[in-house]
């Protein structure tokens, strides 16, 4: 909780480990240590100059004035420099958070007084945001608007979150207890769900992965079992062959930006495709094979695997891009766009199945929420990939070859992804001829 307070004012002294040991010995040189204290806290950072009993003042905490002593006056200014830089950091420092660790303290008083470049990037202490920030000046223009787009979505949220608490992180503190703290205010503050929680933390474990493989840190503690990425099944919907029929003879003709939202839903549809693959075919993406047009494409999600899906270019698909795009797949529109237009399509249908109420169950705030909603208000734009795989499942094709189109690379994660009943997937077992009934 971010709480108002007076700032502490901070205490610079020069000093020894020991002074006995000085006084044993008079003429022994040993480290000169920077003691600085602020609250309760203390930090102690050692000076790299040294000097013996004789030839230190300890009232002024400076080299004697005398002519023996080597480079007496620039050790001096050495002093009196590191003074002034720690009480302008940790001033500095007050004005950004109320929570200053003498490791932060030292860290930034040492990039401070750096003047030569670092050897290594571990070097430099940066800040959890300052790496953040390196991080996506290094991936934008590289990577897909709607990556980067939850990678800024999560920066901001850390921003929040920091200021929130009082207190800015060093890369050394993303620990389990910076993941206790994160999810509670992500939780009870932004009021956020399960997943999308989960969908954050994942973020700040590729922020921490890519500080651990550039150098930047040595810590591993994202990658433990208590740093854990939550998620929950939620209620999610299909459309069967019936409701898809409906969808594409539905005349909107006086509605053209439905109409363009349904013809690349139905794309998406037919296809198997996620939107960010069917909201983005082109005319370069269609091959023909043995005299059949396919889209041919490698999918956003899988491109690092570069496995290319074959899309063979349906009747019901060649029919909507020769009535409505002159041929072509259709124009790319906002997802956004996708989403609000097919529910508004689903709702004029008015179609029985399509008003039935669903319960829909999950966590939001940390607290269990059930709502009941028409199921047309849970269409969406990845309702058609989910309709696709589970229509063709009901329909007898083999599991492996959906996963062809789909992109699942196992069993388990495709009968998840499906959301089958039980009973309907036991009907489709019997129809593979396995019992005799």
């Amino acid at each position: 909780m971010n709480t108002s307070q007076e700032r502490v004012k901070g205490t610079t002294r020069f000093a020894f480990k020991s002074i006995n040991k000085l006084k044993e010995n008079k003429s022994e040189e040993f480290t000169i240590y920077l003691f600085f204290t602020y609250g309760k806290k203390r930090l102690k950072l050692s000076t790299g100059l040294k000097t013996c009993y004789n030839d230190w003042d300890f009232s002024k905490q400076r080299f004697k004035n005398r002519v023996h002593i080597k480079k007496k006056d620039s050790n001096n200014t050495t002093l009196t420099k590191l003074e002034e830089s720690i009480q302008e950091v940790y001033n500095n420092l007050s004005e950004e958070t109320s929570d200053i660790t003498p490791a932060f303290l030292k860290n930034r008083l040492q990039l401070k007084l750096r003047n030569e470049v670092p050897r290594t990037k571990q070097a430099q202490k940066l800040t959890f945001s300052e790496l953040v920030d390196i991080f996506i000046n290094y991936k934008e223009g590289n990577i897909k608007a709607v990556t980067l787009r939850s990678y800024k979505q999560a920066q901001k949220h850390l921003k929040s979150f920091q200021k929130h608490s009082g207190k800015v992180y060093e890369l050394d503190e993303i620990t389990s207890q910076f993941h206790k703290d994160f999810v509670k205010y992500l939780q009870t503050e932004m009021k956020f769900t399960k997943n999308t929680i989960g969908k954050h933390i994942k973020t700040i474990k590729t922020f921490m992965n890519y500080a651990l493989t550039e150098g930047y840190t040595d810590n591993q503690s994202f990658k433990s079992s208590e740093f854990k990425v939550s998620k929950e099944i939620t209620t999610e919907i299909y459309l069967n062959a019936e409701e898809i029929e409906a969808f594409r003879n539905e005349d909107l003709s006086k509605y053209p930006k439905l109409s363009h939202a349904r013809d690349l839903f139905l794309i998406g549809y037919y296809t198997g495709q996620r939107v960010s693959d069917y909201n983005s075919f082109s005319e370069d993406d269609i091959q023909t094979i043995d005299g059949v047009d396919y889209f041919v494409i490698v999918q956003e999600k899988n491109k690092k695997r570069g496995r290319k899906v074959y899309c063979p270019i349906t009747t019901e698909i060649r029919e909507i891009m020769d009535l409505r795009h002159n041929g072509l797949p259709p124009k790319r529109i906002p997802d956004k766009d996708i989403n609000d237009y097919i529910k508004q399509i689903g709702q004029m249908l008015d179609l029985d199945s399509l008003n039935k109420m669903i319960k829909c169950e999950y966590t939001k705030a940390g607290k269990e929420v059930v709502e009941i909603l028409p199921k047309h208000q849970l269409i969406k734009s990845h309702t058609a990939r989910r309709s696709f795989a589970t229509n063709m499942y009901k329909a007898g094709m083999n599991v492996y070859d959906i996963m062809l189109f789909t992109g699942h690379t196992t069993e388990k994660e495709f009968y998840k992804y499906i959301r089958i009943k039980d009973e309907e997937r036991v009907s489709h077992v019997l129809k593979s001829g396995f019992f005799n009934v």
